[in-house]
């Protein structure tokens, strides 16, 4: 049943609506999840990110109108393969900065006093920073079809000139940090896919912005 169908269902179209988008979020969690065991887990997170963003971000249509479960499976497969090579590329820093940040966690809990609570504050806030830009990249690269780098470059630029949208998809990971320390259960289900989801949309809406008032370099990162 079409969008515009269930809506004219009145209030039961709405909850079949949020019904079919709870499912859609478990299916693409699984997705996710399926997408980085193939990739042996380290080549495995970018593409599957992306693949991820892909099927959720709204206008990113699957070719002959695919719809349902099998639409949404083949275009997280298709995404995944077409952006295999692209979206590693664009994750080696994120890939250095992730075995740091593990080091520097493996090492913290052997330190005592302030200097480790510092240290453990420092690491914290360079972690959010880097899950942010991980977040912009994924966003970039269903976006636009730019080369590694320019994508990178643009990632660095965007949080500054878009603050709020920064503090808004930090907003959205703590958040959904303290519910998945509450509820547990959200992990499995929708630990990867509602979080990507809502912070890839707020920076997607404000990309969207950005190419409206510059139409001359719209789909072209600087």
């Amino acid at each position: 049943m079409s969008a515009d169908a269930q809506m004219g269902l009145g209030w039961t179209g709405r909850v079949m609506q949020l019904l079919q988008g709870a499912c859609t979020l478990v299916l693409v969690n699984l997705l996710f999840a399926v997408g980085v065991v193939v990739g042996l887990g380290i080549v495995g997170v970018m593409p599957a990110s992306v693949a991820a963003a892909t099927v959720l971000l709204p206008g990113k249509i699957g070719k002959s109108g695919e719809s349902g479960e099998i639409g949404t499976a083949r275009r997280f497969v298709r995404a995944y393969r077409e952006s295999f090579v692209r979206a590693n590329l664009t994750g080696i820093p994120f890939l250095i900065a992730g075995v740091l940040l593990a080091a520097d966690a493996a090492v913290l809990p052997r330190l005592g006093g302030p200097v480790a609570a510092a240290l453990t504050a420092l690491t914290t806030v360079v972690g959010l920073v880097v899950l942010l830009m991980f977040i912009v990249c994924v966003t970039l690269l269903v976006r636009y079809r730019d080369t590694p780098v320019a994508v990178l470059r643009y990632a660095l630029t965007l949080p500054l000139t878009a603050p709020l949208t920064g503090a808004g998809v930090l907003l959205v990971l703590i958040a959904f940090a303290v519910i998945a320390s509450v509820v547990p259960v959200v992990v499995p289900l929708v630990g990867a896919s509602l979080p990507l989801v809502l912070a890839t949309r707020l920076i997607d809406r404000r990309l969207a912005t950005i190419d409206a008032r510059h139409p001359a370099s719209a789909g072209v990162p600087h």
